[in-house]
C-alpha cells in the first residue's frame, strides 16, 4: 500500500531526470564551427569607393534536434571585431555606433526550409542599442556530418537609430549595406558517436 503512495512520485521524478538528460544531450548536440570555411561580411557602397567589412570574431551557438535539424541559432559579435581592412576607417565607424565596443546579435526565430534546403530564416538583430526583424533567405546543405549554412540580407542602418555616415560634408555611406555569411560545422566526435 506504501509502494503505491509513492509511484505517482517515482514516477514524476522519473520523468524530470529524463527531461534533464535531453536538456543535457541537446546542449552537446550545438555544431562545432570550422573558422576557416566560415564568415561575416558586410559589402560597403560609399561615395568614394565600395568595401567589404569581414567579422574576424565572433561566438555563435547552432543546436540541432534529434532530427539533426538546426532549430535555433544566436551569434553575438563586437564591432570592434568587424575590420575594413583601414584602421582609420575602423576607429571612425566605432566613433560613429556611440564609441566604447559597441556589441550586437542576432537571435534566430524561424527557419523554415524545403527539402532541398532552400527556405527563409528570420529573427532578431540588435545593434546601437535596438532591436528590429530581419528576414532573409537561406541555404543549408548536410553532406557526410558536415553543415554549411549559406544566406545573405541587405539591411538599412537608419533602422536602428543610426544617422546616415557622413565625413567632411563630401563623403558619405549608403545606408543600405549587405551582410553575407556561411557557417561550415559539425557535430563534436562524441556527440555524434
Amino acid at each position: 500500500m506504501k509502494l503505491l503512495r509513492w509511484l505517482p512520485v517515482l514516477a514524476l521524478l522519473g520523468i524530470a531526470l529524463a527531461r534533464a538528460a535531453t536538456v543535457d544531450a541537446s546542449a552537446e548536440r550545438a555544431l562545432k564551427l570550422d573558422r576557416s570555411k566560415s564568415y561575416v561580411d558586410v559589402d560597403v557602397k560609399a561615395t568614394m569607393h565600395s568595401f567589404v567589412a569581414h567579422l574576424d570574431r565572433y561566438e555563435l551557438t547552432l543546436p540541432l534536434d534529434t532530427n539533426g535539424k538546426i532549430k535555433d541559432a544566436l551569434l553575438k559579435f563586437k564591432f570592434t571585431d568587424l575590420k575594413t581592412g583601414n584602421p582609420d576607417r575602423d576607429a571612425e565607424m566605432i566613433k560613429w555606433l556611440g564609441g566604447g565596443e559597441p556589441e550586437g546579435s542576432f537571435d534566430l526565430g524561424l527557419l523554415a526550409l524545403a527539402p532541398d534546403g532552400q527556405g527563409q530564416a528570420s529573427g532578431k538583430l540588435t545593434f546601437h542599442g535596438q532591436t528590429q526583424l530581419v528576414e532573409f533567405p537561406v541555404l543549408v546543405k548536410m553532406q557526410d556530418g558536415v553543415y554549411t549554412v549559406t544566406g545573405k540580407t541587405t539591411i538599412d542602418y537608419r533602422n536602428w537609430g543610426l544617422k546616415k555616415f557622413r565625413k567632411f560634408g563630401l563623403a558619405s555611406v549608403d545606408p543600405d549595406v549587405t551582410i553575407r555569411f556561411q557557417f561550415v560545422g559539425a557535430l563534436p566526435v562524441a556527440a555524434s558517436e
